[in-house]
């Protein structure tokens, strides 16, 4: 039956690609050194803008007279940045222009350095608007709306976005320092150690996911793939061999991960201590549950701590319907 079932959802995901024109990554596709992240085709939005254009329009008279108002402002390109930004939005968003869109982000998010727009920060001697060099790092990462894709370009522009202030910019360009290397191709740099740096510079923000993701990866550790669904405590310490399911690739750590990150779970209490107390993030109140049932290095095993967290994940689940 589980094969059956195996079967069936590939052949849903065959089915979903096929639709979108996108090469797919099943279990028995991958191949060592083959990438995991499919080449965008610019097409893969068509079907969401086809029922956008559908929808009914609901931007009202005084809705549309503001959006006249931000692009008459941007002037082209030339105006304050939050007004590009604002028609950079709608634009996408509405009207589904997505490369006139990317022309805008790219344009606040690359301004001369004597730029007098008030909403600039300074970065690398020139001007940007960090939200703008985000959105557009997402669209070249995607080739959204047929926008070349190059995800060389996105990542600088998300590493332009996060040295500007944007946390969000800083979590997305840790996944991809995070990401195996070479997988996301020519200039996409792998670098585990500095991902480190930049999800606790969002964590220490408030960003409780940034605060979850790291402390995972350091729980993780050295001997587990970091594209394993799950694992137990006792296959990250190296206490029990690591259990191969049917249809999972190897579970156990990629010999071309050139930065393993070594365990420290004593930093990973403390920051989930603060993405569940601080954050109200309940993955990260069960994570604590866990560990102190169990007990991990440098951490000892205490029930009433494990008792009072798994009553926080329960209250929380109850609240907001669900882990999140």
């Amino acid at each position: 039956m589980g094969n059956s079932s195996s079967k069936e959802s590939e052949e849903k995901v065959r089915a979903t690609a096929e639709m979108f024109q996108t090469p797919i990554d099943t279990p028995q596709d991958r191949q060592p050194g083959k990438s995991r992240y499919p080449t965008p085709t610019g097409k893969e939005y068509d079907v969401i803008d086809k029922i956008a254009a559908e929808l009914p329009n609901i931007i009202d008279e005084e809705s549309k007279q503001q959006v006249q108002d931000y692009l008459e402002a941007c002037d082209g390109g030339k105006g304050p940045m939050v007004a590009c930004f604002a028609a950079g939005e709608y634009l996408s968003l509405f009207e589904r222009k997505h490369k006139e869109a990317a022309d805008l982000y790219r344009n606040i998010c690359h301004r001369p350095k004597n730029d007098k727009s008030p909403n600039g920060v300074l970065v690398d001697g020139t001007k940007a608007y960090p939200a703008g060099c985000f959105n557009l790092a997402k669209m070249l990462m995607t080739g959204k709306g047929g926008i070349q894709y190059d995800r060389a370009e996105a990542y600088r522009n998300f590493d332009r976005a996060c040295r500007g202030g944007h946390g969000g910019a800083c979590h997305l360009q840790a996944q991809i320092l995070c990401s195996p290397a070479g997988e996301l191709g020519p200039g996409v740099p792998h670098n585990p150690r500095k991902a480190i740096d930049l999800y606790q510079k969002v964590c220490d923000g408030g960003d409780s996911i940034s605060c979850f993701t790291l402390a995972s990866m350091l729980l993780r550790g050295d001997k587990v793939s970091k594209q394993a669904d799950n694992v137990s405590p006792q296959e990250a310490r190296g206490i029990e061999p690591l259990a191969q399911r049917t249809n999972e690739e190897d579970r156990s750590r990629r010999s071309d991960d050139t930065a393993p990150v070594p365990r420290d779970p004593k930093r990973a209490e403390q920051l989930l201590l603060q993405a569940c107390v601080s954050g109200s993030h309940a993955t990260s109140c069960h994570n604590l549950a866990v560990m102190y049932t169990h007990g991990d290095d440098g951490v000892p095993a205490d029930p009433a701590k494990a008792e009072e967290f798994q009553r926080k994940t329960d209250d929380m689940v109850r609240n907001f319907g669900g882990f999140f």
